[in-house]
Order: structure tokens, then sequence, then C-alpha cells
């Protein structure tokens, strides 16, 4: 009776609890914020919705950008600081992806230009057809059982005026069934690197 009642009801392995063990998982949806960048911009400018097209990323290649168009006062000189400011929010709250192009437009508001104008259009028109981009994290360890990583990164010579790099950087929370991001940065780098290795080790 024993050896048959033991085998109705084994013991739990470790296998099966892991397999048993619960995963939370949430999305931090900032959807509202998004369409909130894209109507200031409309409120602000001359533009219309229908001007927003769908872009593959937020930045603009510079070098696609006439050389006058750096030297020239942009239109939304006036309001530019408006409007990066609300995209910045954005960016730093849930939109690591958009955080490169705020950083690059947030170093021009006091000296704004034609090119500027451009770049921001772009990330405006970038996040209009983004807007339901979300973070998803989960986790289902014990904080045991997680460690912190941090991935970094830099590109190189990427600023055309004074050839400065940029460090970009993500901290997550990993585990067996955890991965959460808790950070990001992203910051122009203070010294000139001669080779993408040197960028990446400042980083």
């Amino acid at each position: 009776d024993k050896q048959s009642k033991a085998g109705s009801n084994p013991k739990p392995t470790a296998a099966s609890s892991q397999e048993q063990k619960k995963v939370r998982g949430w999305q931090y949806k900032m959807q509202g914020s998004a369409e909130q960048c894209v109507e200031r911009y409309i409120e602000l400018t001359t533009k219309t919705v229908d001007t927003l097209k769908k872009v593959p990323t937020p930045c603009i290649d510079d070098h696609l950008i006439p050389p006058e168009d750096f030297r020239t006062k942009g239109a939304l000189a006036p309001v530019a600081s408006k409007l990066v400011l609300k995209c910045l929010y954005l960016a730093r709250i849930s939109r690591p992806d958009l955080l490169w192009t705020v950083n690059a437009l947030a170093r021009e508001v006091t000296r704004w230009n034609v090119a500027c104008d451009k770049r921001l259009h772009r990330l405006i028109s970038y996040i209009h057809h983004t807007k339901t981009h979300t973070i998803t994290s989960f986790v289902g360890d014990n904080p045991e059982d997680c460690i912190l990583v941090l991935f970094c990164d830099a590109s190189f010579a990427g600023d055309l005026e004074d050839s400065k790099s940029t460090s970009g950087g993500v901290l997550c929370l990993v585990g067996p069934h955890t991965f959460c991001i808790i950070g990001w940065m992203c910051k122009k780098q203070g010294a000139v690197s001669h080779s993408s290795s040197e960028a990446e080790i400042i980083a």
C-alpha cells in the first residue's frame, strides 16, 4: 500500500517545479504621450498629419542634408525647445530607440538650423507610425537566480562637426525566465576616438 501511494503521488522534481513557475510580464505603454508629441508638432508648425510619411528609423543621415542647411536658421527655432523636450520625456521613460535623435536635437536648440527642421520632422514621422511600440519585460525567477547584465556599444565618429562618437548602453535584469530592462543611456563622448575599438572601450 505504501508503495502504491508513493507511486501515485510522486514528489515534484526540480525540472517540473521550474516548469510550473509563474512568469509575470508587463508592458510600459505610452501611446498617449507619443500622440501628444505629434499633436504638439502639428500645433506649432504648418505641417499636417499627411506629411508624416512612414520611415524606418527616427534619424536621418546627415550626409543627405545639403551643407547650406547647417548654416541657415531653421523655421522652427522659436519653438524648438518645446518640441524637443516633449519628445525627450517619451524617450527617457519608455522609448530608447528615440534617445540618440532626441539628444542630437537637444544640443542644437540654441543654434537651430534648417537641418534640424528636417531631423525633427523625421523624428515626428517615426513617432507617429510607431506610437504603439512598447517595452515588454517579464520576471519568473527569484532574485538569487538573476544577474545584472549591461550591454554597451558605440558609434564611431558619428558627429559631422567634431567627429566624436556616441556611447550607448542598456542595463537589464536577466534570469532563466527573466528579462527586464531597468535603464538605458545614450551619451556623446568627450574625446575623439581614432578607431571603433577605442570608441567601444570608452563606452
